[in-house]
């Protein structure tokens, strides 16, 4: 008795013909019109340009929504954050910063990973640097709420305020109204 074997061999076509104005994702296109052969980078909701119908940069529309993620009023004129971060700064404590390129807060804070209020002191001290480099530290009657600790997803939300006194100057500012939105730590 004699076997045969036949092999088929199957490839899907690819289409080259297309261009980078045709409306259609071909020719190895990362998106519609844009990357791979074509010189133009695809928008997405990371590429800090407001494009693809997003309400802010980088947000809204087809992105995550649009909402401050470090903000607070600072002797009652409002301050948003340019870049922050969240980071375990040591075993237990998380470390929340945020600048605006003019001022910076800070705030420290260790113990239970979890919602709660704590009041300024030994597990929750705040700081603000002003556009001089002064600095003022968190006195008493100040408090931090976490509204969420998910240590899941590595993130927290909730509020935030202080007195804070400059040890040189003697001076004090007030940081009120503070709102921090998921932050990934």
């Amino acid at each position: 008795m004699v076997c045969i074997t036949l092999l088929i061999s199957c490839s899907k076509t690819i289409d080259n013909t297309g261009t980078c104005s045709d409306g259609i994702q071909n020719q190895g296109e990362q998106g519609v019109d844009c990357g791979g052969p074509c010189g133009n980078i695809c928008a997405s909701c990371g590429d800090g340009i407001m494009n693809q119908g997003e309400t802010a940069v980088d947000c809204g529309g087809p992105c995550d929504p649009c909402y401050q993620r470090l903000t607070a009023s600072i002797n009652g004129t409002t301050w948003n954050s340019q870049s922050r971060n969240a980071f375990i700064a040591s075993p237990g404590a998380l470390r929340i910063y945020g600048t605006n390129s003019v001022k910076n807060i800070t705030l420290n804070y260790s113990g239970p990973f979890v919602a709660g209020t704590v009041a300024t002191g030994v597990q929750f001290t705040g700081e603000l640097r002003d556009e001089n480099g002064n600095l003022f530290s968190s006195a008493p009657g100040g408090s931090i709420s976490f509204s969420t600790f998910d240590t899941l997803s590595h993130t927290v939300s909730g509020t935030y305020q202080f007195l804070g006194t400059n040890a040189l100057s003697g001076g004090s500012t007030i940081v009120s109204n503070g709102v921090f939105n998921v932050l990934e730590y």
